[in-house]
């Protein structure tokens, strides 16, 4: 029975080359992050697969750069429920009617997207909803 792989020391050369990717991102509190990220992957490596390990981080850290600078604040950014609240409720839906690719007849609402298909035997709407003419 085998448990997890023992940590392996990390190669110089692999400790360098982590140092010069990360040294390319924004802040010091990210730098730190994200080489004790590579530095615990490398330690999971075995010392021939390390350089590589490595030299693929080295190679991707600008792009890494790009997508950390562009990514957006969530606190920052004002968000609102996707559905109205009545639908939200299942109180009140404004039902259109649509056709499958089939052709087959169903109503949507047109405010929040949610779908009724009624009774899939006969092909009429659901009889717990007002009925909508077709049409």
């Amino acid at each position: 029975m085998s448990g997890p792989a023992a940590p392996q020391a990390v190669t110089p050369t692999a400790r360098l080359l982590v140092s010069a990717a990360t040294s390319t991102l924004g802040s010091a509190a990210v730098r730190e992050r994200y080489r004790q990220e590579h530095l615990g992957e490398l330690s999971a490596l075995p010392a021939s697969r390390q350089f590589r390990y490595a030299v693929g981080a080295l190679t991707t850290s600008w792009a890494l750069r790009r997508a950390l600078s562009q990514e957006k604040d969530m606190n920052l950014t004002p968000t609102r429920p996707a559905k109205p609240l009545l639908c939200r409720l299942n109180l009140h839906h404004r039902w259109t009617a649509e056709h499958n690719p089939a052709g087959e007849r169903y109503r949507r609402c047109s405010k929040c997207g949610k779908d009724d298909f009624g009774d899939p035997r006969g092909g009429t709407p659901n009889p717990k909803r007002p009925a909508m003419p077709f049409g």
